[in-house]
């Protein structure tokens, strides 16, 4: 009996050093700051996505993925590349429709 309570004894021991140890070498789970803001990288990609280079965008790379704020300002601007070219196809149908009725 005494066995068994020294050997549970010694296993909540290394129980807590091993805790103590991991923590220590990979940390609790702090939040890290976050990057400062890479401007080059967001003008590479509004040049690529100006250009139609799809390909060429790349963004910088965080514990869990891709840097957020990059990728937003990608969507972003390629929203608005969508919405100015959907304008211009209107503007188009609407010179090509007066054509039409003339």
């Amino acid at each position: 009996m005494l066995t068994w309570i020294i050997m549970i004894i010694v296993l909540l021991a290394l129980i807590v050093i091993f805790t103590w140890v991991f923590a220590k070498l990979f940390g609790r789970g702090e939040e890290t700051q976050p990057l400062p803001a890479s401007n080059e990288i967001v003008e590479h990609n509004r040049q690529a996505v100006g250009d139609g280079n799809i390909d060429n965008i790349m963004f910088d790379t965080v514990m869990r993925g891709y840097r957020q704020d990059q990728v937003d300002d990608v969507i972003a601007h390629l929203k608005w590349q969508v919405d100015s070219l959907n304008a211009q196809l209107d503007q188009v149908r609407s010179r090509a429709g007066n054509f039409e009725t003339r």
